[in-house]
């Protein structure tokens, strides 16, 4: 079973977001959240406290979090 994936797992950092716990980051490239670079970190792994992450879950907050970002400016 997977942890669930909470907006406030998410920091942005220049132009890329980060998802804290696994250290996740994505990257729109050209201003697309469909065209980006992704580094997955521990995305599918046990974190420490055993809780593992599912990447669509965290992809799909990545692109969540990315559209704010795009509204806000």
């Amino acid at each position: 079973m997977y942890a669930k994936v909470m907006r406030d797992q998410f920091q942005v950092k220049d132009e890329s977001i980060i998802h804290t716990p696994t250290g996740a980051e994505f990257t729109p490239v050209d201003g697309s959240e469909e065209s980006m670079v992704i580094w997955t970190g521990d995305i599918g792994r046990a974190m420490p406290d055993g809780v593992v992450y599912c990447y669509a879950e965290v992809l799909a907050m990545m692109k969540s979090v990315w559209r704010e970002m795009a509204l806000a400016t």
